[in-house]
């Protein structure tokens, strides 16, 4: 092969590499997350309860009366804690409670 066929060559190859690379990481590296409840469920168990238990949704006086609500009090304890999520984590994890919990 001459040299700059092999150099093109080499350089295509590189590319399809890459292109197939992105590809398989696509889906969690754009903030798609596959199964919000799982997602949410899991982030809910690293981190809420650290500061509380179930007991906090479950509760007769409980304030959360709606899901704008429970998104608000999401980002307020998020942010009061210093928790490590994107937006898409915090909207997981309030899939997660009003599937679990809320029901709204």
């Amino acid at each position: 092969m001459k040299t700059s066929t092999r150099k093109l060559f080499n350089h295509l190859l590189f590319l399809a590499a890459i292109s197939i690379s992105n590809a398989c990481f696509a889906g969690e590296s754009e903030g798609e997350i596959k199964d919000p409840i799982a997602h949410g469920e899991e982030a809910h168990k690293n981190h809420c309860y650290k500061c509380h238990t179930d007991s906090v949704y479950t509760r007769d006086n409980r304030f959360v009366k709606s899901i704008d609500a429970l998104s608000k009090q999401v980002l307020r304890c998020k942010e009061g804690s210093d928790v490590p999520w994107f937006d898409e984590d915090a909207d997981a994890v309030v899939q997660f409670l009003n599937k679990k919990y809320y029901r709204f």
